[in-house]
């Protein structure tokens, strides 16, 4: 037992399995899903507290409101990088194209070839993008098409769609024929109406 200042006594393991208890459902909401599959494959206590506090977003704040809208707003973020098949390092971005540097990468992104999103300052590259070791065209056409767009906004439109697409996404269209992708560029103009 622990006894807080000006609290009577206090079942400390109690307490912890509660907040713990409590806190499951949110944690498990906020993990990407490589975190979740990290978690999953620990092999002991430690390991899976370890994996888990890495998939738990920092939020720093007093306002219990603002601590809200940036759990929502990374939790979106989450969401929208599991429809995208997850993301990989801009390192192992680089050893997928066989780039010599990771500078190339981010070349490739400046040249507004590669869909980069930064994540809290990490920065993520959509899986969907690649097919085997090579980018696939239509994202530079879909990126050049929306060239002040921001990553989280372009990743938005293709994770989601468009009405005008009749409720197919353009992540798989993304991969389809010529008319396919030349439909979900259409779309990717108006990001800058």
């Amino acid at each position: 037992m622990v006894r807080p200042a000006n609290m009577g006594f206090v079942d400390a393991d109690r307490v912890l399995h509660d907040r713990i208890v409590a806190s499951t459902d949110r944690i498990i909401k906020m993990m990407p899903a490589a975190a979740k599959a990290a978690a999953i494959s620990s092999i002991d206590v430690p390991s899976l507290v370890f994996h888990l506090a890495l998939g738990i977003p920092a939020v720093e704040t007093d306002n219990p409101e603002a601590a809200e809208r940036i759990t929502n707003a990374i939790a979106f973020k989450r969401r929208m990088i599991d429809a995208a098949g997850g993301a990989l390092t801009a390192e192992k971005v680089r050893a997928l194209l066989g780039h010599k540097t990771i500078q190339a990468v981010y070349k490739a992104v400046k040249d507004r070839r590669l869909l980069m999103v930064e994540d809290n300052g990490t920065k993520l590259f959509p899986v969907f993008q690649f097919d085997g070791n090579a980018i696939i065209p239509g994202i530079s056409k879909v990126l050049s098409a929306a060239p002040h767009t921001t990553g989280w906004a372009i990743l938005q439109f293709l994770v989601g769609g468009d009405e005008g697409l009749d409720g197919l996404s353009p992540i798989t269209l993304l991969k389809g024929s010529d008319a396919e992708v030349e439909r979900v560029v259409r779309f990717a103009h108006t990001l800058e109406d």
